[in-house]
């Protein structure tokens, strides 16, 4: 008798602390998951709106267990600093420029004419593309998570002075443009026919507005509107090259989240990425308008006159490029835009 009241007394301690072991693992009282998350565009881009509208709606669909702390404008270090944070996991998440020095295949979702529209752009730099797997892939290999890419938009050369032979690759343009120093940029811009330098991106307004160069390509028309408006005369939309960002979280932070929670955030993400595409072509109109609203010449280009331009880039650049990505890789990115 004495040994079954016993046995009944450790039944119930037992069932007593699993009922409390299991209250303190349910997810209404789990501590919440806080990850930093770091942006390197100002509040009021679109880009940063994003990760404030996937903020709300993973704090709302995880009833809070994820807590997304946001941190624009290069508050937490430009995009290679916090590249190689969300790899150590001091920073667990970003939407941030790839910085190629950790792997050149991060470059190649700026092939120059990948795409000739948004819409292309956007199958390109989708998940199921040769380009995007090949961007997951190299991410996976330096401890990092793809998550989506972010359509910024397509990039044109904003310039001090009138160019020469703007529709016609190859043609000297009697300008020098500063151009970001990676072998896709340099090379797009030399076979459009500009000279180039590679000075530093926070030294292009003054060495526009001093005539150490003449111009730039790298930025879509809403950043030539809203940081070189004042030392810029022409703007060419060329849409050779397209501007682009990662949605990105460190792989080990990325494991420690339940599956039903990283679907959630996956979900977020993949609608602001998908509208990302959308409101680049939307905004690039907008900008090229204010631009030329206030005094800057739009030098468009005609359909025919951009499609021979794509077709010379192709030819002649995307060769040159072999040695920077190799044969094999752009053969079989050439195969997919069949």
């Amino acid at each position: 008798m004495v040994k079954k009241s016993i046995a009944y007394r450790m039944l119930g301690i037992f069932i007593l602390g699993a009922v409390i072991i299991s209250a303190a693992i349910t997810p209404s009282s789990a501590k919440p998951l806080t990850l930093k998350v770091a942006g390197i565009s100002a509040p009021e881009y679109r880009g940063t709106k994003s990760l404030f509208a996937i903020k709300e709606v993973v704090e709302k669909e995880t009833e809070g267990r994820i807590i997304l702390d946001l941190f624009p404008a290069n508050q937490l270090g430009d995009y290679t600093q916090v590249f190689e944070e969300i790899r150590r996991g001091t920073i667990e998440m970003g939407l941030i420029f790839l910085p190629s020095q950790f792997d050149l295949m991060l470059e190649v979702g700026s092939l120059p004419f990948l795409a000739g529209t948004g819409e292309g752009m956007q199958k390109q730099l989708s998940p199921g593309s040769v380009v995007y797997d090949i961007i997951e892939k190299s991410l996976e290999k330096l401890g990092v998570r793809l998550l989506r890419i972010y359509g910024d938009g397509f990039v044109g050369v904003g310039l001090a002075k009138e160019p020469a032979n703007p529709l016609r690759a190859g043609m000297p343009k009697d300008a020098m443009i500063r151009v970001a120093p990676l072998a896709v940029y340099k090379e797009t811009a030399e076979d459009l026919g500009f000279r180039t330098t590679s000075i530093p991106y926070a030294d292009t307004y003054s060495a526009i507005q001093t005539g150490v160069c003449d111009g730039w390509i790298g930025g879509s028309s809403q950043i030539n509107y809203l940081s070189f408006r004042d030392v810029i005369k022409f703007y060419v939309p060329y849409n050779s090259l397209f501007d682009q960002t990662a949605y990105i979280v460190g792989k080990k932070v990325w494991d420690q989240i339940s599956e039903a929670d990283q679907k959630v955030i996956v979900k977020a993400v993949n609608e602001q990425a998908d509208k990302s595409f959308a409101d680049s072509k939307a905004e690039d109109l907008e900008f090229q308008q204010k631009l030329a609203d206030f005094g800057v010449r739009i030098i468009s280009i005609p359909e025919k006159e951009m499609a021979e331009l794509a077709e010379t880039i192709r030819s002649t650049t995307w060769p040159k490029l072999e040695k920077t990505y190799g044969k094999e890789t752009l053969d079989k990115i050439k195969e997919s835009l069949q």
